[in-house]
């Protein structure tokens, strides 16, 4: 029986990963550049679509590593 920590990720794993770390990379930089402006961390701002996306892409990361058999 093979455990998934010995498994290796698929190509579309991969590929999510990256978004993934693009996204979280993207979302730090706005939260930095936005750090004290009110605007910036309003809902629906930039910043909080891309935290958002990060989250939803890690999400299916998880979601499609964990079907890799």
């Amino acid at each position: 029986m093979t455990t998934h920590w010995l498994r290796s990720p698929g190509p579309a794993t991969r590929a999510l990963m990256v978004l993934t770390v693009a996204l979280g990379v993207v979302a730090v930089v706005l939260h930095f550049t936005g750090q004290g402006d009110p605007a910036a961390s309003a809902p629906g701002s930039l910043r909080n679509v891309f935290v958002f996306a990060t989250f939803v892409s890690g999400f299916a990361t998880f979601l499609s590593g964990r079907r890799r058999s």
